[in-house]
């Protein structure tokens, strides 16, 4: 049963009802008269061969207020880009597409000229160029992105994500989608057993910082379903990789008002392909993607402090997210035992081992290194502004359908 909760400092949007699809859809597709609805998608190459993006796009094919449709790709070769082009104007119809082909020869070009940080490839680089490529092309509009894995994907997510931004009376700048990570069992481990007890470790270390209390009011910090103006997006300095939802995060808090940002409840059980677990191995990417996430954290929350503190800070963080995250398994232990989901207490507990290890090799690499940003790219809007043939790039890099 859906709650009506509001957080004290964020305003949430709750799913209490459906509205009537076609109504909603008649609005909205009024609504994008005025200011146009984009799509950006990230994605790997490796979607194509999955069963959730050709889903997707299919049905993404038929919502009237959608304008265009940006895919910013990466992991593949010249021959898998113009099949991928072909295929995905298959699914997606008569609706406008661009392919972004983030790793091909144009736009590794435009990548090197953002410092080397800023030619790494990952998530956060190839959403970093959508927006770049929608600012350069005059896009003055609404921008929704959402991932590509979804397996249960419903074109609601587009309404429920877009609405907020695109009606005059709600007045929102961004949205960030948030929904549960349930089946037989509790998925969204990172979110659950590093992100929650992490941040309040640094509250403890810290105090109740402005920014420690606008993460915390998040209920799925790092979900990848999010909308906002473009020129609000475009302003957004963010990383190449995993850190790009906290860093995201982190510049609504710098750069809007209260009453400028929300949270929606999507409405659903998010279904996608989940990272499996083997007995007695957590998978590399998973830590991987972990700790370049506790990176970003660590990054945003001390930036501000002397860098000379940053790394006993951090052995203070350490030493209370230990004692956090067993206190968040519990927690997470009974929330399955009340609803008669399986829990593997093992399972749970190698992963917290994993995440502390994470954490200790970030100290160890603060000390030795100093605190430095996780790959961090300066904002679309001020790179295209630096670099005055950048947009111009961009835009002859990207391949139409």
């Amino acid at each position: 049963m859906a709650d009506f909760y509001q957080h004290a400092r964020l305003p949430t949007l709750h799913h209490l009802s459906t509205p009537d699809s076609t109504a909603r859809e008649a609005e909205l597709v009024e609504l994008a008269t005025k200011r146009p609805i984009a799509l950006l998608l990230p994605a790997l190459h490796l979607e194509m061969e999955r069963p959730a993006l050709p889903a997707i796009l299919s049905q993404v094919g038929e919502v009237p207020y959608i304008s265009e449709v940006v895919l910013s790709m990466n992991g593949m070769n010249a021959a898998q880009m113009k099949s991928a082009n072909a295929t995905c104007r298959k699914w997606l119809g008569s609706k406008k597409m661009t392919l972004l082909w983030n790793d091909g020869p144009a736009l590794k070009a435009v990548n090197h000229q953002l410092s080397e940080a800023g030619a790494q490839g990952g998530k956060g680089a190839n959403i970093w160029m959508g927006f770049a490529y929608l600012k350069a092309a005059g896009h003055d509009g609404i921008v929704i992105s959402h991932d590509t894995d979804i397996l249960n994907y419903s074109p609601s997510l587009l309404a429920k994500l877009g609405y907020p931004i695109a009606h005059p009376r709600l007045g929102y700048r961004f949205a960030k989608g948030y929904y549960s990570r349930v089946a037989d069992r509790l998925y969204g481990r990172v979110t659950r057993l590093l992100i929650f007890p992490l941040i309040q470790a640094f509250q403890e270390v810290l105090g109740a910082t402005p920014l420690l209390e606008h993460l915390e009011s998040f209920r799925y910090p790092l979900s990848g379903e999010f909308a906002g103006d473009c020129d609000t997006l475009a302003n957004f300095s963010i990383p190449s990789a995993w850190g790009l939802e906290i860093a995201m995060l982190c510049e609504v808090h710098r750069q809007l008002a209260v009453n400028e940002m929300c949270q929606v409840d999507l409405g659903f059980h998010y279904e996608h392909r989940h990272r499996q677990l083997e007995a007695g191995t957590l998978e590399h990417g998973l830590v991987g993607a972990a700790a370049d996430v506790a990176r970003c954290l660590a990054y945003q929350v001390l930036r501000d402090s002397q860098e000379s503190a940053a790394e006993s800070l951090l052995r203070l963080v350490l030493e209370r997210y230990r004692n956090r995250s067993l206190e968040w398994m519990d927690r997470y232990e009974h929330v399955a035992l009340l609803n008669g989901l399986h829990y593997d207490r093992a399972e749970e507990a190698l992963a917290v081992a994993a995440f502390s290890e994470a954490l200790l090799v970030l100290t160890k690499s603060v000390a030795a290194e100093g605190l430095h940003a996780p790959q961090m790219r300066p904002a679309p809007a001020a790179a295209l502004k630096e670099y005055p043939d950048l947009g111009r790039q961009i835009l002859a890099a990207a391949v139409p359908s």
